[in-house]
């Protein structure tokens, strides 16, 4: 999977908190997409893992962006589902993609950086206004 797929996902994503953060996070040149050999797993494991972390990374001074809503979303699937984890880093950050087994959907997200070290800063896409939203209304038009 390239980048630009896993942004297309994230953009159809609407239930997925932070999804817009990854997404920008994923656009930056400097990100790489890594390869995970444990990219495979169930639900339960996927669940135990990410607690774990969550855990850890309250501990160690760990920022982290959409953990909470993730292990969320995976305490609420079947414990046999079976999931891919696509893992993206730059730097001292690292992103992870949680996806269905179909590579079809997205369960969740985190972006996460190293102990004491901030995440990038993000700053939301302003929503597009409609073009007809955009002119502007003449007011004195029935006056003249």
């Amino acid at each position: 999977m390239t980048k630009s797929q896993l942004c297309a996902l994230l953009a159809d994503a609407l239930g997925v908190p932070e999804r817009e953060r990854v997404a920008a996070f994923l656009r930056d040149p400097a990100t790489q997409l890594i390869e995970n050999p444990f990219s495979a797993a169930r639900a339960a494991t996927a669940r135990n893992t990410w607690a774990g972390r969550s855990f850890d990374f309250r501990v160690m001074g760990v920022e982290a962006a959409g953990l909470s809503d993730l292990v969320s979303a995976l305490a609420a699937l079947p414990v046999a589902e079976p999931l891919i984890e696509e893992v993206a880093r730059s730097g001292p950050h690292t992103a992870s993609v949680i996806l269905g087994a179909d590579r079809g959907r997205v369960i969740g997200v985190a972006l996460y950086g190293k102990p004491g070290i901030p995440l990038p800063r993000f700053v939301p896409r302003r929503p597009r206004r409609r073009a007809e939203a955009a002119t502007q209304l003449d007011l004195f038009a029935d006056a003249r």
